[in-house]
């Protein structure tokens, strides 16, 4: 039976890179430059492409991702995502500035655009975000830092360590500003790029209760903790997940994966 392409494989790409941040991050914690490829699968058969650049600007950084279908997925839809995020140092903030996701190929406008516009006082942190998220005008307020699906990877690479047990983030999501807590609930060894490293685990639940899903995530600090392995649980099975083909930092050698499609990835 051929496998359906949905809207959530898309999406998964952006969740991964789906953990929702807002910490107070030090602009003093420079990030390298990176290019990541992601595998996107469903059933463990790869189905999209994931690209993922962050890269410096005179102000901060801008986190771009694209993403299209792979394969035999080409033949069942035309979708293909692309986002791009700026955030800007602001004395010891990074600042989430400007927000924009586009989904082509589907009949629903699922596309998203928000302008942040902070105030600094004596560092105190107040916003103003406005925008569109699916067709609706936007225009709300926030007293706290915030990311988005894609800008989220920018602190959560500067922070993430062994010694926190608890990260509790706030994003904006089609126009709704939410809470979410990660956890980091275990230490593994992965295998990547023929090495063994070591990995933080965390899990996010969904802040709806009445749904059933949850995000693992593995981070890798050795590799500035780009994350290595995504998995989207919902009611108790993975439902998709996103595997680190290659990434490269600085322009430097890329660190890449062999691991095939069909290779058993419990080596995680």
């Amino acid at each position: 039976m051929a496998t359906k392409i949905t809207l959530p494989l898309l999406q998964l790409s952006i969740i991964l890179i789906s953990s929702l941040i807002s910490f107070n991050v030090s602009a003093t914690q420079a990030l390298p430059e990176f290019s990541a490829r992601y595998a996107v699968k469903k059933f463990g058969i790869k189905l999209a492409e994931a690209h993922y650049q962050l890269n410096y600007t005179e102000t901060g950084y801008k986190i771009t991702q694209n993403t299209d279908l792979y394969g035999i997925a080409v033949y069942f839809s035309n979708y293909a995502v692309a986002a791009a995020s700026y955030v800007d140092e602001d004395g010891d903030n990074l600042l989430l500035r400007e927000h924009t996701y586009v989904l082509s190929g589907s009949k629903e406008n699922k596309n998203e655009h928000y302008d942040i516009f902070w105030q600094t006082p004596k560092n105190k942190l107040s916003a103003a975000v406005t925008g569109e998220a699916r067709g609706q005008k936007i225009d709300i307020s926030t007293n706290s830092e915030i990311w988005d699906l894609l800008s989220f990877q920018i602190p959560l690479m500067a922070e993430a360590n062994k010694n926190i047990k608890e990260y509790v983030y706030h994003a904006i999501l089609v126009g709704e500003i939410n809470t979410y807590t990660f956890e980091l609930i275990d230490l593994k060894k992965i295998w990547f790029n023929d090495t063994e490293y070591d990995a933080l685990q965390m899990v996010c639940n969904d802040p709806n209760p009445d749904r059933d899903r949850q995000l693992h995530l593995w981070l890798v600090p050795a590799l500035h903790n780009i994350p290595v392995l995504i998995e989207n649980y919902r009611d108790g099975r993975v439902h998709y997940s996103g595997q680190l083909e290659s990434v490269s930092f600085n322009n430097e050698m890329p660190y890449i994966n062999q691991q095939k499609d069909d290779e058993d990835e419990d080596e995680f």
